[in-house]
């Protein structure tokens, strides 16, 4: 048989393993989910089982992606096993094939999908994940948000039962929980102004803005008002600032590294989008990782017994190795490591494990 022919048989056994897998978490997570929303829409009025099958759809994708590593580790798991199984492995052993060469159309297979996913598929997930979070607010009557851009600064808005309140801060101090060179503006809900804020430093304390040294502009003249501190009722805590302005899981490889310049900045917390973005950048890797520690563990001649319980241990170390990133991020996030040791290390370690089992397999 031609090696090209061959190796597109491989690929197809992979592909097909992959493929069913992900069909049937696919449809587990939609389902689960779609249980989810419904809860939501319960205590959502004006929505029904429309809405939650919308949010479903929207947020089903991202889901689906988040398990690629797995769904990549039991795909070619059971491609291997049944190829290990009718002795097709011990056939193209015989036929002077090494274990490396009956990988390795798995293993372009993982890294191709990697990247695709990284640079196509996430991106639009994202994009979709996000407009879920924002219907959601929308139906809920949510009246606060964070603008999300941060070009030029820090921006945030809120709208109340009858004005609505934009905020621009040129920093944040995290040092003293202050933001600085504040401009607040009143508005009707039509968007009519109504006066200005301009303030040297401003507080967000107990769900409230407290400006220092403000300046007023009303609608009516120039003249501007001094005082020492003017304190404007809000919305926001300062959790809010630290942790909403973006969740990491809805913003694409190509955003993250323009907002993360942005947010360090405004001085505001980075940890958890650097993680995002090495995470993203690892996932080519993640996936051939998974690959080599499924042929690790379904590689073994049927006739040497322990099949099954060499699969049940390389689920194992699947679940194993999702512990320990979940460790390492947490580390990272408690800044007792750097972020890029906390979302490589893992990767490396068990590709060089799932590596040193095959060499000596290959050697046996």
């Amino acid at each position: 048989m031609p090696r090209f022919t061959l190796y597109r048989y491989l690929s197809l056994r992979t592909l097909t393993g992959v493929l069913g897998l992900l069909i049937i978490l696919a449809s587990m997570t939609i389902l689960i989910d779609m249980i989810e929303s419904l809860r939501e829409v319960e205590r959502i009025q004006n929505a029904g089982i429309g809405f939650a099958a919308q949010l479903t759809l929207l947020r089903a994708p991202k889901l689906v992606l988040t398990t690629m590593p797995f769904i990549f580790l039991f795909g070619s798991m059971w491609a291997f096993y049944q190829l290990n199984k009718r002795s097709e492995v011990a056939v193209m052993r015989s036929a002077g094939l090494s274990i490396w060469g009956i990988i390795l159309p798995s293993a372009i297979l993982a890294i191709v999908t990697g990247i695709a996913v990284l640079t196509f598929a996430d991106p639009a997930a994202s994009r979709m994940s996000s407009q879920a979070e924002t219907i959601k607010n929308e139906i809920r009557g949510k009246s606060a948000n964070l603008i999300r851009e941060l070009n030029g600064g820090i921006w945030l808005r809120q709208r109340n039962d009858d004005q609505t309140l934009i905020l621009h801060a040129s920093s944040y101090d995290a040092d003293n929980n202050l933001l600085r060179d504040v401009v607040l503006w009143k508005q009707t809900l039509e968007g009519v102004f109504l006066e200005r804020w301009d303030a040297e430093t401003a507080e967000i304390q107990d769900k409230r803005y407290v400006l220092n040294d403000a300046r007023l502009r009303t609608l009516e003249g120039q003249d501007r008002q001094v005082r020492e501190t003017q304190i404007v009722e809000s919305q926001f805590s300062i959790d809010d600032l630290r942790e909403d302005i973006a969740k990491p899981e809805t913003m694409s490889i190509w955003a993250l590294p323009r907002f993360i310049e942005l947010a360090r900045d405004a001085g505001l917390p980075t940890v958890k989008y650097e993680l995002r973005y090495h995470d993203l950048l690892a996932l080519p890797i993640k996936l051939l990782a998974m690959v080599l520690i499924a042929a690790s563990f379904s590689m073994k001649p049927v006739r040497s017994g322990g099949t099954v319980r060499l699969v049940l241990w390389g689920i194992a170390a699947g679940f194993l190795l999702f512990i320990s990133a979940e460790i390492s991020n947490a580390t990272a996030e408690a800044r007792l490591v750097p972020v890029v040791l906390a979302a490589w290390a893992p990767v490396f370690i068990a590709g060089l494990l799932a590596l040193t089992f095959l060499f000596n397999t290959e050697d046996g």
